[in-house]
């Protein structure tokens, strides 16, 4: 389901590449190939105020504020003209986050871009990103600095058969990857699987990794009836009360009754596996 970003009202825009508020984004017309003489000029123009919302980001360690993202697409977009969805960003704030997906994806792959440009592009990117989606993951369990598009993990909602999964895709996939992948993993009756759909839609698993199944062999731990029953085997629970009322015997002590604390118990045990209940079943994950 394609969403549409607006602007946040609780970040000051500290950057503006393009005051006039303009139309409704379209599409880019013609062929779409990028014009890069257009990009050289805005960016030479503007470059000067991107590097400093760049700087301060890096400095406070955090993403480029709402400013900075929208001077980036606002130079983007002179690669593309004035109907595309960037430009549009650039001048409203506002934009369908798909659709501005894929054009900044088309700039990223273009063969004639250069390293400094996709690095704006990462900057664009993770910044829409984490505005749609900010408690996403990343591949490398830790944040690259400059960000990186392909260390993202983005949800990813696709139909399988009657299954509406949502996966997590890195963000340098588009359209043609994502489709791609539900091909796939129709391929792998992932629609009647229940075990490999709860290792799917755990927020750190990346459904694009080459080999999704060699992923959930070497993950998966097993089925239960219940957490409880789960938690039982994973947290061995009766060797622990065979703990306690060998102790409690060696003290002359009698224990008449032994009550294990789930809750607690499955805490300790989140810090190695993911418990995942999927129709009416417990599936169980190595973290």
């Amino acid at each position: 389901m394609n969403e549409r970003l607006a602007p946040n009202p609780g970040q000051p825009e500290q950057l503006s590449c393009s005051p006039g508020q303009g139309g409704e984004p379209r599409p880019v017309q013609g062929s779409g190939t990028p014009d890069w003489r257009r990009f050289e000029v805005a960016a030479r123009r503007f470059g000067e105020l991107i590097a400093a919302g760049i700087t301060t980001a890096m400095e406070k360690r955090s993403e480029i504020d709402q400013g900075t993202a929208r001077c980036i697409a606002h130079v983007l977009g002179r690669s593309l003209g004035r109907e595309s969805s960037l430009a549009g960003f650039g001048r409203t704030g506002e934009g369908d986050y798909e659709t501005l997906r894929e054009e900044y994806l088309t700039l990223h792959n273009d063969p004639s871009v250069t390293e400094s440009t996709q690095e704006l592009i990462d900057w664009l990117g993770t910044h829409l990103i984490r505005q749609q989606y900010p408690d996403a993951r990343t591949v490398t369990y830790r944040e690259a600095s400059p960000p990186r598009l392909d260390n993202i993990l983005v949800p990813t909602g696709i139909e399988v058969g009657e299954w509406h999964l949502t996966v997590r895709v890195p963000g340098i996939y588009g359209n043609k990857a994502i489709a791609a992948l539900t091909e796939t993993l129709t391929e792998l009756s992932a629609g009647k699987d229940a075990a490999l759909r709860a290792f799917l839609g755990l927020p750190d698993v990346n459904a694009m990794s080459g080999d999704i199944m060699e992923d959930f062999h070497q993950q998966y731990v097993g089925t239960y009836m219940s957490v409880e029953e789960a938690i039982h085997e994973l947290a061995e629970v009766e060797e622990r009360e065979r703990d306690v009322f060998t102790y409690a015997e060696d003290r002359q002590l009698v224990i008449e009754q032994m009550n294990p604390d789930y809750e607690a118990i499955r805490e300790e045990v989140s810090d190695g596996f993911d418990l995942v209940e999927e129709e009416g079943r417990v599936y169980v994950f190595h973290k």
